[in-house]
């Protein structure tokens, strides 16, 4: 193991010694500075973390940026695949492509409720994501994708207490053009991905079309059945119309679906084979979302702007899973979830060419959340069993904000922000149970009445929160290649229920919890920007963690394990971030977080006092590099990255089992794209876990004597061709 780990921080070394170039300089460029020197230079990306479009070193926040090219010449697939170009950052889905659970600088949910939020603000094209099971989006035709870390309770604000993250689709102009792939792999797998538009009326009216679908067969076999595992099918498709409405005006009108089918995760007990299950229950998992977004940017006068962004989502999700894990007939799920949502954002942006320039906005939320569970042990048990559990969620928002940058002189800004959020929730929840039941339909086991069965669940809450959120942020340009940025941020998350709840003695209302950070850092350019360096120190004083623990039954006799607020922690951190670019041909990149949680109280289980935060490994590191050759008029790029995690525990409060963490372990990936003469085609080769690392995603708590498992991806590898058109 020793070996393995010096093996790392040299290859970490070598990395820092090459002067590595990021991730995704494949952007749109800022202007090229005048006096900067010829030659090569990592091109400096636009995002807009700060809701204006500003070059990445001069945004005084802490974001990372993965490019649509990088997307496509790493064959990055699903939201998931980010995580490896972010410091301090998992996201490991549990559930199929649908439920990505998002952890940056220790700060995520460990809740499985279909009510629960990540304190991750998802969002695509600036829409906010509430649904959990909306977010495991495939990744086509993308602009890029920033990753904001720490709290950005201001000018993103909901449920943001530990960064933001914000998929931008490649929008409409005004020159006709798209791309085509097709692409095949291992354990069947299969991919067809288009995007194309261009001018509908000329310079007044765009439109642009993508389409993605990809199908793959499991490397699980089920030795219950003796067939594999389900397969999983991904479609999806985004509609984009953009209208000029004067010189210094557009409507963007997005519409977009995604259908999903696949099995979920194939979960195994400890000690068993990763590329085997034995699940005799159906394991079936079905997700299908559709949303339309209209948004506005017009220019008043003045210098003075306003943007408008009115969207709706909806999804519905139904699973069915083997919830003892085993070939036995002792517990068997299903689950049916349906979620409307409805936001509408304001925000007037003033000319950032002045002294004091400002921000200031509304927000308006709401969502209706419906869901229908049931659990079972069918015929073939000396006692059958059934729960059905239904209930209905209202959620209402709303928030004022406003941010402003003084420009004190020419080398020093200070920006303020201020946020008030008030979020009401209102809650009917209802359960039944029984035993040594007659079924009177076993393939539709969950339609069995509910006539006889014990009311053992009944909730009907209304709650309403609110609080200030609002950062300081002091910036100091040292010359026009370095910058020092300081900031203090306080963010909080809602409070919500534990819906997963069965019994009235396992519900919980937890309160919102709150998170104060204190950030440093440094952004710099080198070597006449053939060297991007960038650093970021901080410490965050967490308080009412939400936390799904062990806790006192509410008939004051015994505990359960629910959601509930378990006290007090700290995460303190460093992240380094390089970038080179030291010819045209050759870059590479390196980032490296090194992280520490604890808890400093826990309520209901002392014992967790000093534990780290769940998911939460104190280093990371993302090494890769690419070189491109010249051959036969054409060119061929190589490209390759490892990433490296330490040990993660999947619970804040069991760390002593072996079974419950996972050692560290590197992944490493690699892939050839060879583009011949004229930049029209392309064929890219690539290998995912090119060592097959085996490694688990996710290990719970013991259940009906097991505990149960769940492995990452094997090895997977394959071909694409491209076309540009």
């Amino acid at each position: 193991m020793a070996f393995k780990k010096n093996k790392i921080v040299l290859g970490i070394a070598l990395a820092f010694n090459l002067t590595a170039h990021a991730a995704a300089p494949d952007d749109a460029p800022a202007p090229a500075d005048a006096a900067a020197a010829e030659g090569a230079e990592v091109q400096q990306v636009v995002v807009t973390a700060t809701r204006r479009a500003v070059g990445i070193q001069q945004a005084p926040v802490a974001v990372s940026v993965i490019g649509g090219d990088t997307v496509q010449a790493d064959e990055l697939r699903v939201i998931n695949d980010i995580t490896h170009y972010v410091p301090n950052f998992t996201g490991q889905s549990t559930e199929g492509r649908e439920r990505p659970r998002w952890f940056l600088r220790g700060i995520g949910s460990n809740d499985p409720s279909t009510t629960s939020l990540s304190p991750i603000g998802f969002y695509v094209d600036d829409v906010y994501i509430n649904s959990v099971f909306g977010q495991g989006t495939p990744l086509f035709d993308l602009q890029r994708v920033e990753v904001l870390r720490g709290p950005q309770g201001t000018l993103w604000g909901k449920n943001t207490i530990g960064g933001a993250i914000n998929i931008l689709s490649r929008r409409p102009d005004f020159q006709n053009g798209g791309y085509a792939r097709a692409g095949f792999g291992n354990h069947g797998s299969r991919l067809v991905e288009a995007a194309g538009g261009g001018a509908l009326v000329p310079d007044t009216v765009a439109g642009r079309l993508s389409v993605y679908h990809e199908e793959t067969d499991s490397e699980v076999t089920n030795r219950a059945t003796g067939k594999r595992f389900r397969s999983t099918e991904d479609n999806a498709v985004r509609a984009q119309l953009l209208v000029k409405t004067s010189a210094d005006g557009d409507v963007l009108l997005n519409v977009h679906g995604r259908h999903y089918n696949g099995g979920g995760n194939p979960w195994s007990v400890a000690g068993g084979d990763r590329r085997s299950v034995a699940l005799n229950a159906d394991n079936s998992d079905a997700i299908q979302t559709a949303g339309a977004g209209l948004t506005g940017n017009w220019a008043l006068g003045g210098g003075i702007g306003l943007t408008s962004i009115t969207a709706y989502e909806h999804v519905e999700r139904t699973l069915f899973g083997d919830g003892d894990y085993t070939a036995q007939e002792l517990d068997r799920t299903r689950n049916r979830l349906s979620s409307g949502q409805w936001s509408q954002e304001l925000r007037l942006t003033s000319s950032p060419q002045q002294q004091v320039s400002w921000i200031a906005g509304l927000h308006l939320f709401r969502e209706n959340l419906g869901s229908s569970g049931q659990e079972a042990t069918l015929p073939g048990r000396a006692t059958t069993a059934y729960e059905t559990t239904t209930f209905t969620q209202k959620t209402t928002s709303g928030a004022l904000f406003g941010s402003v940058t003084w420009q004190v002189s020419d080398q020093f800004d200070l920006t303020g922000g201020l946020r008030w959020t008030q979020e009401k929730k209102e809650l009917d929840l209802v359960g039944y149970t029984g035993t040594g039941l007659a079924f009177a339909n076993t393939a539709a086991w969950w339609t069995q009445p509910v006539v006889g069965l014990t009311r053992n669940l009944n909730q009907h809450l209304s709650n309403t929160w609110h609080a200030p959120t609002w950062d300081i942020s002091p910036v100091w340009r040292i010359n026009r290649n370095a910058r020092v940025f300081a900031r203090v941020a306080r963010g909080f998350r809602s409070g919500g229920y534990n819906t997963q709840a069965l019994t009235d003695a396992a519900f919980r209302t937890v309160t919102p919890e709150y998170l104060t950070s204190y950030e440093a850092g440094l952004k710099s350019e080198w070597l006449n920007r053939a060297l991007v360096f960038n650093a970021t120190a901080f410490h965050y004083d967490y308080k009412d963690i939400q936390v799904f623990a062990l806790a006192p039954a509410a008939t004051g006799s015994g505990t359960v394990s629910t959601l509930s607020n378990a006290g007090q922690g700290k995460s303190d951190g460093l992240e380094l971030e390089l970038k080179s670019q030291f010819t045209d041909n050759f870059g590479a990149y390196a980032n490296v977080g090194l992280l520490r949680t604890r808890f400093d109280e826990f309520a209901n289980v002392p014992t967790a006092v000093g534990n780290a935060f769940a998911r939460a490994p104190r280093r990371t590191a993302n090494v890769g590099a690419d070189y491109r050759f010249a051959v036969g008029g054409g060119s061929v790029d190589l490209r390759g990255d490892l990433t490296y995690r330490s040990r993660e525990y999947f619970s804040a409060t069991r760390q002593t089992s072996p079974l419950l963490w996972q050692n560290g372990y590197t992944l490493a990936n690699a892939s050839v794209v060879w583009v011949p003469a004229g930049d029209k085609y392309s064929v890219t080769a690539y290998v995912h876990n090119a060592f097959d690392k085996t490694y688990l995603k996710l290990s719970l708590i013991p259940a009906y004597g097991n505990t149960p498992q769940l492995f990452g991806d094997g090895r997977s590898f394959g071909l694409t061709a491209s076309v540009k058109f």
